[in-house]
């Protein structure tokens, strides 16, 4: 727990454990945002009372091509990878790098995506 600069309680929800992920992952690579080709509609903030910090914030998909300089899973043709990341509680902008999950529909994986495990945890956890 920690508490932000009004004194209210911030809880981030955790993001999901590496090992219940990586079965739904066709692909997992090392990259870097190259482009965002597109981002969705806004998604509306929900009312929440004052006291409450985290609202539940949403935001809106994104269509990302990523420059990969590794493939830890699977395969990818060329050096780039055109890929959505649906609504979440993030967005990205072009330079985000990490590793970044990816399932069979091109759909980003992770509750924060690129930041939700770091490289070196994703190795690990396919070395098991």
């Amino acid at each position: 727990v920690v508490f932000g600069a009004l004194g209210r309680r911030v809880m981030a929800k955790p993001p999901e454990p590496i090992e219940q992920m990586l079965p739904d992952a066709d692909v997992v690579v090392e990259a870097t945002v190259k482009e965002v080709v597109s981002t969705g509609a806004p998604i509306p903030v929900p009312r929440a009372d004052e006291h409450v910090s985290d609202k539940g914030t949403q935001y809106a998909s994104q269509v990302l091509v990523l420059e990969v300089a590794r493939v830890l899973k699977g395969k990818v043709d060329g050096k780039t990878l055109q890929v959505t990341k649906p609504v979440a509680p993030y967005l990205v902008k072009a330079g985000v790098k990490g590793a970044w999950l990816v399932d069979k529909s091109k759909n980003v994986l992770g509750r924060y995506g690129p930041d939700s495990w770091r490289v070196d945890k994703v190795e690990a956890a396919l070395k098991k």
